[in-house]
């Protein structure tokens, strides 16, 4: 059943915020260090940041154009690099560590969500201010690059999921799953389209009950169409261009349907994390034959594949016309940057587990490094000038 809350009163993510910004000192307190790559790289990258933090960030986010980079911290801190790479540091009084972050170049806005708090926003990067939305249980956010929209899914300890859709006026309206919960959500560029992944469900955190599968949903909330699967939906994305919504399963299958909830087509070993470049041309995933490799979203044909010798699960980021991928091994440590021809730039940090985002144009990537030994962070930022 859709709640609708269209008049709810909003919360603002400056009311969770710091009083001080810039040169903020406290837990996400920052050394600048000159930048000294940690393995031989082609003459045209250059690493541009390499900053020791007192807190870990195993999140990160890159713009289109990769003029702006952030990177979120297990204090709950954000820091923002702007185009000159310099850093400022936004910190947050929740007791959370940012899970997910999402930035949109068109609405100069970025995503936000502490999953241990449950709690999401969206945060105008110039304003620095945004509303926050509670959705106990949860587990993804996406959010729309045209407008800023977003949506939640949840994952209960017990209990059915539910989605939610939120805009910059805080919560517009929330489903309730009949039948499952959910661990993935995506949004299409104009908001008008939510996919979601749904999972079983826990009953008293014993026994998994329930049907999952992927779900389509209208703005207004009202669901299209399920397509039900035997096993747990892992992961989900949609894109409108190719009017194409691809998901994995558990098992390392991943399926692509049409808009209409009609299977076009499937592989049954490709790894189960699939991800759509934003023109909608490519999927990308990271096999179990640790390669990454590249589908015609529309008829599943293979494009191409680069091994790179380890699986990067769901920490992948992909180029918005799907030639160049970020491939993140998290807990080895290990970064790739991979295209058709193979791998362009690679990093093993042995010093703890290492994630990464790439920006739109592949010209711009950043890693976020947490240090072990130290349980202190390091973030850099690379800059390729053939891309």
């Amino acid at each position: 059943m859709v709640t609708n809350i269209k008049h709810a009163r909003r919360a603002f993510l400056s009311l969770i915020a710091g009083s001080t910004l810039a040169g903020t000192a406290g837990a996400s307190a920052q050394t600048h260090r000159n930048p000294s790559p940690s393995t031989e790289q082609p003459t045209s990258i250059e690493q541009v940041v390499q900053d020791q933090y007192t807190a870990v960030s195993l999140v990160t986010d890159v713009s289109a154009s990769g003029d702006t980079v952030l990177f979120g911290f297990d204090n709950g801190d954000l820091v923002i690099y702007d185009p000159n790479r310099q850093s400022e540091i936004f910190p947050f009084s929740v007791n959370s560590g940012i899970s997910h972050i999402q930035i949109e170049e068109a609405t100069n806005t970025a995503a936000l969500a502490w999953m241990d708090a449950d709690l999401y926003g969206s945060l105008d990067l110039t304003s620095q201010d945004g509303p926050v939305v509670e959705h106990p249980g949860l587990w993804d956010i996406a959010m729309a690059s045209e407008d800023a929209t977003m949506a939640s899914v949840s994952s209960p300890i017990d209990g059915q999921g539910s989605v939610i859709l939120a805009t910059e006026d805080g919560q517009q309206w929330r489903d309730n799953f009949d039948e499952a919960a959910a661990n993935s959500v995506d949004i299409t560029a104009d908001g008008d389209s939510i996919a979601v992944g749904g999972t079983h469900y826990w009953v008293g955190a014993t026994e998994r009950e329930g049907t999952p599968g992927v779900m389509l949903y209208d703005s207004e909330g009202e669901q299209q169409w399920v397509y039900e699967t035997e096993l747990d939906v892992i992961a989900t994305q949609i894109n409108a261009e190719s009017e194409c919504v691809v998901a994995g399963t558990e098992d390392g299958q991943i399926f692509a349907l049409d808009l209409d909830g009609e299977l076009r087509w499937e592989d049954p070993l490709a790894g189960g994390w699939p991800y759509i470049s934003r023109d909608g041309s490519t999927v990308i995933t990271s096999t179990i034959e640790v390669a990454i490799q590249a589908y015609d979203s529309t008829t599943g044909e293979e494009l191409w594949s680069t091994e790179i010798g380890a699986v990067a699960g769901e920490d992948i980021s992909v180029t918005e016309d799907g030639t160049r991928v970020l491939a993140s091994a998290r807990t080895e440590g290990e970064i790739y940057v991979v295209e058709e021809s193979g791998v362009i730039w690679e990093n093993a940090y042995d010093v703890g587990p290492a994630v990464g985002a790439l920006s739109g144009t592949g010209g711009t990537w950043s890693v976020g490094i947490q240090q072990n030994e130290e349980q202190t962070g390091r973030v850099e930022i690379y800059e390729d000038s053939a891309a």
